[in-house]
């Protein structure tokens, strides 16, 4: 009997004692962690993290898009590259048609400027013209790309619905 007073009351113990283990706070979880990590919350990062920050990175590829208007057929261009797809806007000079010939030729110029793309999409809509360059004017003066990352996203989804 007292085996059975012992095993019960030591049972007892350790419940009540994970039970005040099941209560503890975030706050005082992440403690916990950072003590067994050494890292503190903030620099703790999660592939989670990784693969949101290299979603949602934009960049102007101006070397791409001067090697671009150097063609006899472009006016101008803008090159906006986000995961190692590129994404070309183009006036082209007046007369000169926008055919597929001229899509491949202009892809080819900008992979030159750039190994790294993995895709490179093209267009000669005024539309995607004009917020392609808007977009390369707000990465070029440092404003935050969350800001309009998704704005972006939509726009190329709608111009090039084939582009993953």
């Amino acid at each position: 009997m007292k085996k059975f007073s012992i095993i019960t009351a030591s049972l007892f113990l350790i419940l009540s004692l994970m039970g005040c283990g099941m209560n503890k706070t975030k706050e005082e979880i992440d403690k916990v962690e950072d003590k067994v990590t050494g890292q503190t919350g903030s620099d703790v990062k999660t592939n989670d993290d990784v693969v949101n920050k290299e979603e949602k990175r934009l960049e102007v590829a101006d070397e791409a898009a001067d090697r671009i208007v150097k063609m006899e057929e472009v006016e101008s261009a803008n090159v906006i590259v986000t995961n190692h797809n590129a994404y070309v806007a183009v006036v082209l000079h007046e007369g000169v048609e926008g055919t597929k010939q001229i899509e491949d030729k202009i892809a080819e110029e900008a992979r030159a400027a750039n190994k790294d793309f993995n895709n490179v999409y093209v267009s000669m809509n005024p539309d995607f013209v004009k917020q392609t360059t808007d977009y390369g004017n707000k990465i070029r003066a440092g404003e935050p790309v969350e800001g309009f990352f998704e704005e972006f996203s939509d726009t190329v989804k709608r111009v090039f619905p084939d582009a993953h």
